[in-house]
């Protein structure tokens, strides 16, 4: 007889919060089946063996039964990694509840296995980043909404589709790309972008994951990182939230 039972559930805790006395809700990422929401029983007594699986940013391997229309239980579960060294920098745990929260409010279950990895890259490079955390976030935002339809054109015009050879350019959102000098009027929202704005821009969408804590920030960091953050929020069709604003506090505070 056919049932509901999931086995060998391997997923990112995306969110948590309290049901009842001794239990919890988590949100679920998964590799196989997206997002599903859990019910773990009892995980806030002293003797549970499944606190350890509920806690947000953790990625956990879950053997599951159908509880009810919309929940999973637990019925086994084991911790894969509990990214311990990244999860007590404050920084970084600011990045991971705004890749969550943007990952609750956009996911698209078309895109499962590109963007779990993308989440899996991601992590392992908070985890193993001493510096530059930022650049991991950033280029979380631009892979992911490039593979929403919405990846930036950073080599020819999007007005006329000439090359641009220029250090120096002009990026416009509602184009999603550079705009060369000769169309730079006929575009109202162009950002001007110098040298070394525009090489940290193209090394965030072009660098490897693990290799994005020595990408150098510009000057005016803050600057990219709010264009980043407009342009992902204007693609998706979002509004801001609370920990992307928080992100947006912290880096008007960089300059």
């Amino acid at each position: 007889m056919a049932t509901n039972d999931l086995s060998d559930v391997t997923g990112f805790v995306l969110r948590e919060f309290p049901y009842k006395e001794t239990s919890k809700i988590i949100e679920v990422f998964t590799k196989d089946f997206g997002r599903i929401s859990i019910i773990a029983k009892g995980t806030m007594n002293k003797k549970s063996k499944t606190l350890g699986v509920t806690q947000r940013f953790v990625k956990a391997s879950y053997n599951l039964y159908k509880s009810g229309k919309e929940f999973y239980g637990i019925k086994e579960a084991s911790l894969i990694k509990s990214y311990s060294k990244s999860n007590k920098n404050f920084d970084v745990i600011l990045y991971k509840s705004a890749i969550c929260d943007l990952l609750l409010r956009t996911y698209d279950q078309i895109q499962i296995d590109v963007v779990f990895k993308l989440v899996e890259n991601t992590f392992d490079a908070f985890e193993n980043a001493a510096n530059n955390q930022i650049n991991i976030f950033l280029a979380f935002l631009l892979k992911y909404i490039s593979f929403s339809g919405f990846k930036p054109n950073l080599s020819t015009c999007g007005v006329c589709g000439k090359k641009v050879i220029s250090d120096e350019v002009f990026f416009s959102e509602s184009q999603s790309s550079l705009i060369c000098e000769d169309d730079k009027y006929i575009i109202r929202d162009r950002i001007f972008l110098d040298k070394e704005e525009f090489a940290y821009l193209k090394g965030l969408l072009y660098t490897k994951s693990e290799d994005l804590e020595n990408l150098n920030p510009p000057e005016n960091q803050s600057k990219i990182i709010r264009l980043i953050i407009n342009y992902t929020l204007d693609k998706l069709e979002i509004n801001r939230f609370s920990s992307i604003d928080w992100v947006l506090k912290k880096a008007n505070e960089r300059n």
